[in-house]
């Protein structure tokens, strides 16, 4: 697919008759988790056949393929469906370890499990993230049949002040990570080069702050994310995390982003 091109999307019935990779992304969104196995297997230059998963629908199609109807989604040949950020981050090392996105020293290995949890896992980032922006305590009380879904999906017992919490306190263990890379002469999260920490944060940024349209399209909408959740935490998100998203992008992404 050449830079910017949008991802033409196969019907799901054709790509459960295909072998090999097949992946589910929400069409139009640039969903954070999408993007995030996206750019990794552009990276690695894994082939694989897009499907389409509907923002705010039953996807019912997708839901008899995989069990389930969110995305991404990976499934391989007839495997298991693969669902959790950790597991297709695996599967696509596997699949083609270089260039590598897991540190192959163990102990580095598990602080970068550790530190993607607390990004995409639950109770991490993303998911504290789109607590808030769906819980209703701010905007304008509209609420479509989308956002009831994805509001009965993404249910949890925890309020907003704890999720304002855990924002806060992932945001500043990332900026002190940053800060003190940068203290040893590097522009990553992780050692001297790119890890799947530096595409995580990358992917869920644009819930802080939407980048700009020629690193990723998306919907106007989406692009309220970001002052949105501003009001929500009461401060604007650190600026040394922005600059770290835009210099990873810039320098690894394919641009435009588009799903």
């Amino acid at each position: 697919m050449a830079e910017g091109e949008a991802v033409r999307y196969v019907p799901i019935k054709e790509a459960r008759a295909m072998r090999g990779l097949r992946i589910a992304f929400t069409s139009g969104v640039p969903g954070a988790w999408g993007v995030a196995i996206k750019m990794i297997l552009d990276l690695k230059g894994i082939d694989y056949i897009p499907v389409a998963q509907i923002p705010g629908a039953p996807n019912e199609e997708l839901k008899a393929w995989t069990g389930q109807s969110s995305a991404p989604v990976l499934m391989l040949n007839d495997d298991r469906p693969r669902t959790q950020w950790s597991e297709m981050l695996v599967l696509a090392e596997q699949l083609q370890p270089e260039p590598r996105m897991i540190p192959v020293d163990e102990d580095e290995r598990m602080a970068l499990f550790g530190f993607c949890h607390e990004i995409c896992g639950d109770d991490g980032l993303g998911w504290n993230v789109r607590l808030m922006l769906l819980s209703g305590e701010h905007g304008s009380g509209e609420e479509d049949d989308g956002t009831l879904l994805m509001r009965s999906r993404y249910s949890s017992p925890v309020d907003n002040n704890y999720s304002r919490n855990r924002v806060r306190q992932i945001v500043g263990a990332m900026v002190k990570r940053l800060e003190s890379q940068a203290a040893k002469g590097s522009r990553y999260f992780m050692g001297d080069g790119l890890t799947a920490a530096d595409i995580y944060w990358t992917a869920f940024s644009n819930l802080f702050a939407a980048m700009s349209s020629d690193l990723c399209t998306m919907p106007d909408y989406v692009r309220g994310f970001g002052k949105l959740l501003e009001v929500y935490m009461g401060e604007p998100t650190p600026q040394i995390l922005l600059n770290h998203r835009d210099y990873i992008a810039r320098t690894h992404f394919r641009l435009p982003i588009t799903l």
